[in-house]
């Protein structure tokens, strides 16, 4: 089976990962997870996924400084990036966002809609 969108799931909370985990690979979606941001970043730049799932508060790098990284980055600029926060700014640092706590079945379509469409703009 191949699988349908490479999904980068970064979050410090292990229970939101691994749900988030086992409901996109149930989805037949390969599933890649970091704890933080310095983690997800040498992931994305080693497995160029479709898709990042990514929480705005963690330790080390957080998710504002990584999706900064991420723009600033020419190989990966282009990436599809949807912050999962509850924060009142998210939406100035993304241009998709799920509110938190999460609903499943926002999440999976919204991956269905993001992670085959045509690429972020840089910013």
């Amino acid at each position: 089976m191949s699988h349908r969108a490479t999904v980068l799931v970064v979050d410090d909370d292990e229970d939101t990962v691994e749900t988030m985990r086992d409901i996109l690979s149930e989805e037949g979606h390969m599933v890649l997870c970091a704890k933080n941001g310095r983690e997800a970043l040498e992931l994305a730049s080693s497995k160029r996924p479709d898709l990042i799932l990514l929480d705005l508060n963690m330790p080390e790098m957080d998710g504002r400084h990584m999706l900064s990284a991420i723009r600033g980055d020419p190989e990966l600029a282009d990436t599809r990036v949807v912050v999962l926060s509850g924060a009142p700014d998210a939406l100035r640092v993304a241009c998709e966002v799920v509110a938190k706590p999460l609903r499943l079945d926002t999440l999976v379509g919204l991956i269905e809609r993001v992670a085959h469409s045509a690429p972020a703009p840089t910013r």
